[in-house]
């Protein structure tokens, strides 16, 4: 399955902003020195815990309740501005965070038991310019990829051909315009069409013409990709190819892995066409 997952963190994050906004609600209803301010304070400010846990609660400290007061909600205030950015704006429109959870862009992108890569994509780059030919994105995957048309997911794969190009694909290689593509980011077994895509005859597809307004895709381990090579749906009764992608589909550019750590990478411009 090719899915970029995202849907529990999104829920999480949104669960957490929910509390943060309520209690900012609290906070400015009740009175500083009032039992649930307090309880306020204690979650959000370090010097309340250390006020309560010295009993220091009377007139006496009422000063310094009122400054907590004040100051937390000036915090709460900023906070809250920073995550309707991140999430309204930088998420929306400019970077998303997604998580991989197949094989089938390894070994640029791990996907295994071991280690899942998460990356950040660029979604606003594609409004900037077209993308380029080996960019790895990330689109809303069409029908014909899907198993159930009815779902609904993204997926992550290495933009080969570009509109207009003759694209052939011989041993899990690429040719465009019946030149063999430059591709330094396969593994040398993704390409000794011995897989489950030999048996499918994936490893050999095309020629064909990319139509305007289109993409061919394809993940970087040939071997176990489901990619534009075994795109089809039936319609009407009729099995058919629809291995092109539209662009209007392209959510962005993946830029960089980001976790775990030890596979902390940028996805630099693509290599050149040639060797």
């Amino acid at each position: 399955m090719d899915r970029l997952f995202t849907e529990n963190s999104t829920w999480l994050v949104g669960g957490l902003v929910a509390v943060l906004v309520l209690m900012r609600i609290a906070l400015a209803c009740v009175q500083p020195q009032g039992l649930a301010a307090r309880l306020i304070l204690w979650f959000w400010h370090p010097e309340a815990r250390h006020l309560l846990a010295r009993r220091q609660t009377g007139p006496a400290h009422q000063e310094q309740w009122s400054e907590l007061y004040s100051l937390t909600l000036l915090n709460m205030n900023g906070t809250l501005l920073a995550l309707g950015i991140v999430f309204f704006v930088i998420r929306p429109f400019l970077v998303q965070a997604f998580f991989i959870p197949s094989q089938s862009m390894q070994p640029t992108l791990m996907g295994n038991a071991q280690r899942k890569d998460r990356v950040l994509v660029n979604r606003y780059l594609y409004h900037l310019r077209p993308p380029e030919r080996q960019d790895i994105i990330v689109f809303h995957a069409p029908p014909a990829a899907l198993d159930n048309p009815e779902r609904k997911d993204d997926y992550i794969k290495r933009l080969i051909g570009l509109p207009g190009d003759k694209v052939e694909v011989r041993g899990n290689r690429a040719y465009i315009n019946d030149q063999p593509l430059n591709e330094p980011y396969l593994d040398p077994s993704a390409t000794d069409a011995s897989g489950w895509m030999a048996m499918s005859s994936a490893a050999d597809w095309g020629p064909q013409v990319v139509p305007p307004g289109h993409y061919f895709v394809l993940g970087d381990n040939r071997n176990n990709s489901k990619d534009s090579r075994l795109w089809h749906r039936f319609v009407d009764g009729e099995d058919r190819d629809e291995p092109f992608l539209a662009a209007d589909q392209v959510v962005g550019k993946a830029m960089c892995v980001f976790w775990p750590p030890q596979g902390l990478k940028l996805l630099g411009p693509p290599p050149p066409l040639t060797p």
